[in-house]
Order: structure tokens, then C-alpha cells, then sequence
């Protein structure tokens, strides 16, 4: 009996003992997303960027839980994928609450919570968790869709092999990013972040709509701010490889994943670009550049894929998009304290974040953009330089050429090409031709190291119309002849705007698949110039593109001048094969590039009749070990000795009239030979005349069939009688004479130009001006896209007999031709043309009037230039 009451006893001891730490029932996690991030934006939203986007340094998760089968507990546990992130107390037998604490990672996770009694914890199920960061930390690495004409590459090593990337891609295109073939790449530039502020040239793209929207975007934020164009595109669309339930969508979730699979991947942010250059032109002041720099820090720090900064500056100095913007003066110390202020700015996040931050520029190519900058004491707060080495030629003029050549095209003259000499109006030359080689040139001497150099491929063509072997000096290069517009063509053949075309359009409907050219194009290549062409002797379409062999050669001339690398533009519009042979020619497997000799002489000497004169010419050659040589080509009317010589001795002859001559030095190393021209002034002696002083006379367009009124103004210091003669080709039909006459244009079949001039003499000597008529065809039945049946509204653009006009209100039917609700838009591609009493231009156009140019203060119509106050003579 004592035996049994005993094991009673102790069972139900046990029993008690059991209760007592029993283990609380799971907890379950109540069904809420657990979504968070770092930046918030509103999916569906719309309105400013300040409005859609905002950015906190840390996330408050919050966890509702319950438990209501058990008997409750007095402590918690969060896990993340098993990872203890939280834990706390509760009061004894809790079974339901909230838990909420900040947390400063992202990620995603699955989230767990124990629910404690003592030492003894119940798990609840797992249940995702994202906590969205820019960072990209809470992504899968983004999956690939990359064209399979991509090859694979060994990664270049210190070297840059860039394109860009349009926020716009994933429109007409439908070019998103898991497209890029990022495996070929080191620097992925975004294309781009505008300023909000002073952005008129913008008002120009898409009939004003992307102005519109850069204004809502900007709305809340102050001048000089950046923000993010296109929201729906870059955070809220949903894209490929990105979760449609993410709390970050668009191109730059897209962008996040890549550096997920890509974690060396180099993406900048390019801030500017032609129409969102407006605001640069305001960082002459410095309070301008702080809320942009101070703007800038912000913007890194929310999008912290963004690994620094790129300027997109067009250009300091000006001829930009707006042809009133631009201080030579002013512009260049601006983008130097630009360069330095924001490199602060970067060292600054450096510090705070541990990373490295580059800082970039794209700049013009042009000797006229480059001597407007420093760019040697500007590059040393920068990484690279990205020499914008194309649009050397295109559609905005009749002049052909090639538009991305590494060299001159071989129809150039040498003075041409280094910019020495006169022109064909014989006025001295102002700098070399665009090309690759000369860019590269201007900014090695100003000091910019090689190593920070990358130069420009393009991934598109630039054309033109009315390019036939019959208006060409040389039937066989297209380069010869001029143009009549910009190339047309369709967004399927890859033009997206007059002029310009894919790369892959290209190579499609013009190249084949033979590369010998198909639908009547011939392919050719300037063996001088390395650039290539795709010419239409038929239709008179020519185009100038980058191909691989050309850009087989920049690559390989990178290798030889131990350049920085090479970037193009832009991505969506390769094929691959572009992309392919900026590898190809990195890689230098088809021998060594030659270096020519560079030349320094003097563009101007002067030397009295019958005197002597000495001239030196210097040349310099990359290649150490090639010897040079050295001839001049003088005029037969000059003597000389030492013509073999650097230091040739000119001895002028006994002239009555002063004379220019044209001298030129040609060096050779070998391999190549190089010139340069200058000009050797032979000063008659005096006679106590001076020649005319003749103002240069402007060129003007005139319709056929219609009569323009042309003078000349010429001075005379001895005030001489002055007698005029007008040489008018046929074509025009001189009335008048003197200093004013009135020439009419006959009929023409095309718009045809035509080389006028006046010798204006004093009874001992003439002086002379030349200028270029141009007699536009105004036939009926010209291109028209206007309707007589659909109604138009304010700022609407049609076409009417070749014709562009802007509807000033709503009209329907009205004929653009007679005016009332309809102004002509006068082109803007920086030609100044003659006035015209039935235009209205506004503050800051220019007009040519008899012999000199003005330009309005305000709005002006039917005012004469010269006469009314509004008009400012230049």
C-alpha cells in the first residue's frame, strides 16, 4: 500500500513539473506584406519628385503577432533566415501584440518570431520580408536577355569601355536593361538627370511635352536642383527581372539588380545632355553650384547604386542647344570650381560610406569647345574625360563629312585639316578640323594625362538627302558634294528623328548581311580618314557611321597613345557589333598604329618687297626612333634656300601691290607625311593709298521668284570716290547698282546656292567681299502633312509646301500659308537669316538687314531692323 501511494506521488509531481515549463503554442504572423524600404515611392502616384520619392536613413518594421490557442508567454524573438535582429519582453501569458523596432540593413529575408515562457520558445511559420534599399541589397542578381551577337571578352584591364544608357529606351525602342550587355562593359552611363531652373531648349523635344513634365518634376524643388526626369519610367514601371509587387520598379530597380550580377559595374548618373544644358550656363554663380552640389549629395545618397558623378555640360563657353547661352569668359572657371566642388563633395561620401566615387565629363571635341576650358587644371579632381569624338558633321547644315572620323577625311586640304591657312571666303582658319586625333591632340597639350582621355564610338549614323554624284568635284566620294536635308526614314528602319539612325538599321536595310551594302547602297570606307559610309547614288541618301573596322581602329589607337578607353553612344542602338570591336581593337591584334609627326609653324608672317625672311617649323613624332625629314612648297614667285631644311630663307620679290602668299611645310617620318600651311604677307611699298575697307556682307536665302535687297558698307581713309561692281552669277538678275542693288532669283528645281561678290575700288586699288546666295524651291505640292479636316491646337507643328508652321490657337481649316492662326517656325540651327516683316521673333533672335545683324530685345513683328528701338545691332 505505502508503495503504490508513493508512485502516486510522484506522478503526479511529475505532472505538475510538466505544466509548469510546457512550451507556449506558436505564434502566427498576422497576414500584412512585411514591404519596407529605405526610399519610398509612391507606385501609383503622380506629381513632383520630391512628392513620389522620399528617402529615410532607417525603417521601423513593425510585426503584429498573436497566439491565441496557448497559454501566452513573457519574451520575444524576430529572426531573419535564422538571424536574431530583435528580441524583448512581454508581461507574463501575452498572447498577441506588436513588435516594432528600427532597422538600418536591406534585404530579404524570411522572417520568424519565437514567442518565449521562460527557457522554452514555439516558432511561428516563416513569412517573407523586404526591406528595399537602393542599394540593391534586398535583389536577386538582375537575369539577362542580352543580344546573342554579343561575344564574350576578357575583362580590359585599367581601361574604360563605357556606353550609355536613355532613360527613354524602354519606349519606342523597348530596350530595357536587362538588355545591356553589361558583361562587356566597366562604366554604364544613365542619360539623364536634368536640373530643374532655366530649361527653354527643352521646350523644342516632343512638341513641349518633356519641358512639361521636367516641370512637374520639378515642382517643390528649388533652381539648380536635380531630379529624376521620367518617375514611370525609372521607379514605378514594372520591368523585366524586377518583382511587379516591389516597392521599387522601373529602370532603377533594373539598375539595382545589376549591380547585383555586376558588382564592379561603374554607373553614373550623366547630369545635363544638349537640351538640359540651360542651367549649367547659371554656375557663373556660386550660390548656383552649392544647391546643385548640396542637391547632387543628396540624390547620391537615396540612389546609392550610383557609384559618382558625370557632367554633360553642352558646352561652356556655348554653342549649345540655346545659341544665346555661353560665356566664353565666365564658363570655364565655372566647370573648373564646378569639378572641384563636387570632387569635395564626393570625398566627403567617401568617407561616410567607405566606397569610391568617380567623377566624369562629357565634353565637345571641337577646338572651339576645348580651348574654352582648362581641362588640364580641371582634371585633376576627375577620373576621366569622355571626348564626345562624333556629330563632327550632319544634317543641320548641307555640308557633308564625316561625322565620327578618327582622322581628316581625305577630301580635306591639309590646311583643312590642322586649321592653318584660309578658307574658301579667304579668311584665316580659326582651328583644325573635327576629328578623334585632333581632339586627343588639344587636350594632351594643354597637360590632360593620356590615362584620363576615353574617346567616343557611335552607335548610329548621321545623313543626309540630295547627295548625287553629279553635284560632287569627285564622283566617287560622296564627302565631295553637298546635301539637301537630313536623311528620312522610319522609326522601323531604326530613324527615330530626321538625320539620324540605329546602328542596327544601319546594318539591316543599308549593310546586309554581306556587309557589301543592299536596297542600292554601296558601302565605303576613307582609308584616311578611318571612318565609314553607306552611300545611295540613286536616292542621294548618304549616311556616316562608326562600323567595326573603324572602330577596330580607335581602339587600337587608345592602345598607342596609352589612352583612358572608350565609350559609346548609345546602347540600345548596337547590334553588338560595335560593342565587339571597341574590344577588338583594345585588345591591339592587329599591329601597331604609325604615329604621325605633329607640326608647330606659325599661321602668319609678314615680310616687305624685296626683303628677307627666315621661318622655322618645329616637329615632334610619338614613335622615338623615326627620323624626320623635312621639304618646303613655296610660291614660284618666291625665292628660297634651305628648302630642306626646318629653317627655310625666303627672299621676297619687288612687288607694287601687297601680296598673300601661301608657304608650306611637309615632314615625314617615313612612314607618313604631314603638313601645315601658313601665310607669308609680301608688303608693297607705300603709296600713300590704302586699299577700300569692305564689311563683310552677310549670307542671305531668298525664295525663287522673289527679290531680296543686298549693300555693301565700305569706307576709304583717303575718302576716295568709290565705285561698285556686282558679280552675279546666272541664276540671279542683278537691278541697281552702287553700294545697294536688288537681285532676284529665277526658278530653281532645288534649293541651290549660289557664290556672289562685290569689288569695291577707289581709283588705285580694289578690295572685295564674297557672299552666298541661297534660292530655296517653293514649288506647289511640297511636302505637306497638314489637314484641311483635322483641327488643330496652341503649339501643334504641320508642314504645308515644305513649310513648317506653329498653330498659335485652336484652328481648323485655316491655310498655314496665310497666316491668322498659324506662325512659320523658322529652323533653329544657329543660321542667321535675312528679316522679314511677316515673322515674329522673339527676345534674342537674330536677323541679318542690309549689311549688319541685330537682335530682338522682345517680341517684334513687321519692325524694321535699324529703325526700331527693339532691334540691337551686333
Amino acid at each position: 500500500m505505502y508503495k503504490k501511494l508513493l508512485t502516486a506521488c510522484a506522478v503526479s509531481a511529475a505532472l505538475f513539473n510538466l505544466q509548469v515549463v510546457a512550451a507556449p503554442a506558436a505564434p502566427s504572423i498576422d497576414w500584412t506584406p512585411q514591404d519596407y524600404s529605405f526610399v519610398e515611392v509612391k507606385l501609383d502616384g503622380s506629381g513632383s519628385y520630391k512628392d513620389l520619392v522620399k528617402a529615410k536613413e532607417q525603417v521601423d518594421i513593425s510585426i503584429k503577432w498573436n497566439s491565441w490557442s496557448g497559454t501566452g508567454g513573457d519574451a520575444y524573438k524576430v529572426y531573419f533566415d535564422d538571424l536574431l535582429v530583435e528580441e524583448g519582453t512581454l508581461t507574463a501569458g501575452t498572447k498577441a501584440g506588436v513588435i516594432n523596432f528600427p532597422y538600418s540593413k536591406s534585404g530579404r529575408h524570411t522572417l520568424t518570431i519565437e514567442l518565449c515562457e521562460g527557457t522554452v520558445c514555439a516558432k511561428s511559420a516563416g513569412k517573407p520580408i523586404v526591406i528595399a534599399d537602393t542599394d540593391g541589397a534586398h535583389l536577386a542578381p538582375l537575369n539577362m536577355n542580352i543580344d546573342p551577337n554579343n561575344k564574350q571578352y576578357p575583362k580590359q584591364v585599367n581601361t574604360v569601355v563605357g556606353a550609355y544608357f536613355v532613360e527613354w529606351g524602354i519606349y519606342g525602342r523597348n530596350f530595357d536593361v536587362s538588355q545591356i550587355p553589361v558583361d562587356n562593359l566597366t562604366h554604364l552611363l544613365y542619360g539623364f538627370i536634368p536640373m530643374c531652373g532655366p530649361n527653354e531648349s527643352l521646350k523644342e523635344v516632343e512638341n513641349g511635352n518633356s519641358w512639361r513634365a521636367l516641370q512637374t518634376a520639378c515642382g517643390g524643388s528649388a533652381d539648380y536642383e536635380v531630379v529624376i526626369h521620367d518617375p514611370w519610367a525609372a521607379v514605378q514601371k514594372a520591368l523585366p527581372g524586377i518583382d511587379s509587387k516591389d516597392p521599387i520598379r522601373g529602370t532603377y530597380a533594373q539598375l539595382m539588380a545589376l549591380k547585383q550580377r555586376n558588382p564592379d559595374l561603374k554607373i553614373l548618373p550623366s547630369v545635363g545632355g544638349w537640351t538640359l544644358s540651360d542651367p549649367f550656363y547659371g554656375f557663373t554663380e556660386k550660390a548656383n553650384r552649392d544647391t546643385f552640389v548640396a542637391s547632387m549629395k543628396k540624390f547620391l545618397q537615396t540612389w546609392k547604386f550610383y557609384d559618382g558623378v558625370d557632367i554633360d555640360w553642352e558646352f561652356p563657353g556655348g554653342d549649345g542647344a540655346s545659341s544665346n547661352l555661353g560665356d566664353p569668359i565666365k564658363d570655364g572657371p565655372a566647370y573648373l570650381a564646378l569639378m572641384q566642388e563636387l570632387r569635395t563633395m564626393l570625398d566627403e561620401l567617401e568617407a561616410q560610406t567607405g566606397r569610391t566615387y568617380e567623377l566624369t565629363s562629357a565634353i565637345g571635341s571641337g577646338y572651339d569647345k576645348i580651348e574654352d576650358v582648362d581641362y588640364a587644371a580641371a582634371s585633376q579632381y576627375m577620373d576621366y574625360i569622355f571626348a564626345m569624338t562624333y556629330d563632327f558633321f550632319g544634317g543641320w547644315n548641307n555640308v557633308t563629312g564625316h561625322q565620327t572620323g578618327l582622322n581628316c577625311g581625305s577630301h580635306l586640304s591639309v590646311g583643312e585639316c590642322d586649321g592653318t591657312g584660309v578658307d574658301d571666303d579667304g579668311k584665316p582658319r580659326k582651328g583644325p578640323a573635327y576629328t578623334l586625333t585632333n581632339a586627343v591632340n588639344l587636350l594632351l597639350a594643354q597637360g590632360v594625362a593620356a590615362k584620363q582621355i576615353v574617346v567616343g564610338a557611335a552607335m548610329y549614323g548621321r545623313g543626309w538627302e540630295g547627295v548625287y554624284p553629279a553635284n560632287a568635284t569627285d564622283m566617287d566620294n560622296p564627302m565631295t558634294a553637298p546635301g539637301n536635308g537630313k536623311l528620312k526614314g522610319s522609326t522601323s528602319e531604326g530613324v527615330w528623328e530626321p538625320g539620324i539612325m540605329d546602328y542596327k538599321g544601319i546594318a539591316k536595310n543599308m549593310i546586309g548581311s554581306a556587309g557589301t551594302g543592299v536596297n542600292g547602297f554601296e558601302v565605303g570606307y576613307d582609308e584616311v580618314a578611318q571612318a565609314a559610309y553607306v552611300w545611295n547614288r540613286t536616292s542621294g541618301k548618304l549616311l556616316t557611321y562608326d562600323n567595326p573596322r573603324s572602330v577596330i581602329a580607335k581602339g587600337q589607337y587608345v592602345r598607342a597613345n596609352e589612352l583612358g578607353g572608350l565609350f559609346a553612344w548609345e546602347i540600345d542602338a548596337d547590334n553588338g557589333d560595335i560593342l565587339n570591336a571597341m574590344h577588338e581593337g583594345l585588345a591591339g591584334s592587329t599591329g601597331p598604329i604609325n604615329n604621325k609627326p605633329v607640326i608647330t609653324l606659325g599661321t602668319n608672317f609678314s615680310v616687305d618687297a624685296g626683303a628677307v625672311i627666315d621661318i622655322s617649323a618645329t616637329a615632334t613624332d610619338a614613335d622615338s626612333t623615326d627620323v624626320l625629314t623635312y621639304s618646303w612648297t613655296l610660291d614660284a614667285r618666291l625665292s628660297a634656300t634651305g628648302i630642306d631644311t626646318a629653317n627655310v630663307q625666303i627672299t621676297a620679290g619687288n612687288i607694287t601691290q601687297t601680296t598673300d602668299y601661301v608657304i608650306k611645310v611637309n615632314v615625314s617620318d617615313g612612314k607618313d607625311t604631314v603638313s601645315k600651311s601658313a601665310i607669308l604677307k609680301v608688303v608693297a611699298p607705300t603709296t600713300g593709298n590704302t586699299a577700300p575697307i569692305v564689311a563683310p556682307i552677310n549670307d542671305v536665302i531668298v525664295e525663287e521668284n522673289k527679290q531680296i535687297n543686298v549693300a555693301v558698307s565700305a569706307t576709304d581713309e583717303q575718302n576716295d570716290v568709290l565705285t561698285y561692281t556686282w558679280n552675279v552669277p546666272a541664276g540671279l538678275v542683278l537691278s541697281g547698282s552702287g553700294e545697294s542693288v536688288t537681285l532676284t532669283a529665277n526658278e530653281v528645281a532645288a534649293d541651290t546656292d549660289y557664290s556672289l561678290s562685290v569689288d569695291v575700288f577707289d581709283g588705285l586699288e580694289t578690295s572685295s567681299q564674297s557672299f552666298t546666295v541661297t534660292v530655296t524651291n517653293k514649288d506647289s505640292g511640297g511636302n505637306t502633312t497638314w489637314d484641311v479636316n483635322k483641327t488643330y491646337n496652341t503649339g501643334d507643328t504641320v508642314i504645308f509646301n515644305d513649310v513648317t508652321y506653329k498653330a498659335k490657337w485652336w484652328t481648323k481649316g485655316n491655310s498655314p500659308d496665310l497666316g491668322g492662326p498659324w506662325e512659320e517656325v523658322v529652323p533653329d540651327d544657329g543660321q542667321v537669316r535675312a528679316w522679314r516683316s511677316d515673322l515674329v521673333y522673339n527676345t534674342g533672335d537674330k536677323v541679318s538687314h542690309g549689311a549688319s545683324q541685330y537682335q530682338a530685345g522682345w517680341w517684334t513683328k513687321n519692325e524694321e531692323p535699324g529703325t526700331a528701338a527693339v532691334w540691337s545691332k551686333l
